[in-house]
């Protein structure tokens, strides 16, 4: 794709790039009839093609560069069009990107100690970056919004690569679950509602601190150590119920405890400013009940003969009795969220999932396993693998849904290249005299000296 790689990952770049010392000063490059295309991103695309080390190969410059002008282009026709990107979309592709970035560096602390910014000054920073990047993605699918591909043309497309060029699929397996999550007691949320209040009523009688308090009790850890407070905040940033909290509260004041998916909270909001706002806030998470944990295993333990005798099928148990809202309607299979297909790359598994796999086979069922979920909380699963598929070349008897994608993805550029094609003709484009020699594969220079 000629221009995706570089849309998808610039922000990282883009932060990189500003950590370079002795970097030149910023200057316009190349217009493209309202936008703008800077020096500066540039550099971040090329730092990106070049990972993380600065190059001055002219010809991966001119390509960079040509990239970057046909994003510009998009982008451009995208505002013209009045395509719409909403705040909380965009607000929702930030925090994705921030959390994938947050794990590369293994915490939040970490992450922010490199690039001397807070996490909430980064979201601000890059939210019209983002925005300008999905503009351009959304400006491609309207493009393309009649392209369809049939079989007949994935198989031409198969058919058109040379045959030592057709790559190698590693081992790949197909696997279901059945998870069972405890549910936390009435009891346990009262408490923590109470300990709450009580900790509120402690602030607004000036008897305590939030720094105090926070750094005691919250266990919110993108705000912890630092009083619980987030810099000005967008609208969007966080879920509807906090920021419910916070515009419903004055400035300089608590709000009630309320609850998220997080757990529950209460607010003190330090400034509201428009779309913006800075606020401080505890978080605390009612406990699951270690005895309440055991009968979750204790219920898929008994569940186990009448699967593996067959006497219900895994889909019909994973349909009554799962807790996982991703997996129960379908079976309990569980989809590759990077292909929407069953097939998961073995070297894509976590380490103790792949453990376990490697020595089940097809149609088998594990015994209960406690895991620890991304939220935190934990249950209970037990796994079935459905199929093992070998290390092999791919082909288009086991590998079709591969190739489709690439075939769409092909055919969505060469759809995408043509609207360019014509659209550079009526749109007012200036590139830089530093580019003017480059053999570009679209018109920018519409009149070469």
């Amino acid at each position: 794709m000629k221009f995706f790689s570089i849309i998808f990952i610039s922000l990282f770049s883009s932060w990189a790039n500003a950590q370079i010392p002795g970097k030149v000063v910023d200057r316009i490059i190349g217009v493209v009839g309202n936008e703008t295309l800077l020096q500066s991103e540039l550099e971040s695309a090329m730092l990106e093609m070049s990972e993380g080390k600065s190059t001055g190969n002219a010809i991966e410059r001119c390509n960079v560069y040509e990239n970057l002008i046909y994003q510009k282009l998009l982008l451009n026709q995208a505002k013209l069009d009045s395509v719409e990107v909403t705040d909380g979309e965009v607000q929702a592709q930030v925090e994705q990107r921030l959390d994938y970035f947050v794990g590369m560096f293994g915490s939040v602390e970490e992450f922010e100690k490199y690039y001397g910014k807070t996490s909430a000054q980064l979201r601000d920073e890059y939210f019209d970056l983002i925005k300008d990047q999905m503009l351009v993605q959304r400006m491609q699918d309207n493009i393309t919004r009649s392209l369809h591909v049939t079989p007949a043309d994935v198989t031409r497309y198969f058919n058109t690569i040379p045959k030592d060029s057709i790559p190698l699929i590693g081992e790949q397996i197909e696997y279901s679950k059945v998870a069972i999550n405890p549910d936390i007691r009435e009891s346990e949320r009262d408490r923590v509602r109470h300990v709450l209040d009580s900790i509120r009523t402690n602030l607004v009688a000036g008897k305590s601190s939030m720094t105090l308090e926070e750094a005691k009790w919250s266990e919110d850890p993108g705000s912890r150590y630092k009083g619980g407070c987030y810099p000005l905040q967008r609208k969007g940033s966080f879920v509807p119920e906090y920021e419910a909290a916070v515009y419903n509260t004055p400035e300089g004041s608590y709000s009630n405890v309320f609850s998220t998916t997080y757990g529950y909270h209460f607010v003190k909001v330090i400034e509201k400013r428009g779309e913006l706002y800075e606020s401080c806030h505890i978080l605390m998470s009612p406990k699951v009940i270690q005895s309440d944990l055991d009968s979750c295993r204790i219920r898929l333990e008994s569940l186990l003969p009448v699967l593996r005798s067959d006497t219900i099928t895994f889909a019909t148990a994973a349909m009554r009795y799962s807790s996982d809202k991703e997996t129960k309607n379908q079976g309990g299979k569980v989809i590759n969220p990077a292909t929407g297909g069953t097939k998961h790359e073995v070297s894509g598994l976590s380490s103790e999932l792949n453990l376990l796999m490697m020595g089940m086979k097809p149609g088998e069922i594990s015994d209960p396993i406690l895991i620890t979920n991304q939220d935190g909380t934990q249950s209970y699963v037990v796994y079935r693998l459905d199929k093992r598929t070998p290390a092999h070349t791919a082909n288009m008897k086991d590998d079709y849904e591969i190739f489709r994608r690439i075939a769409e993805a092909d055919a969505r550029q060469k759809a995408t290249d043509k609207w360019v094609k014509k659209k550079v003709v009526g749109t007012a484009i200036t590139v830089h005299e530093d580019f003017s020699s480059c053999a570009f594969q679209f018109p920018w220079v519409k009149n070469k000296p």
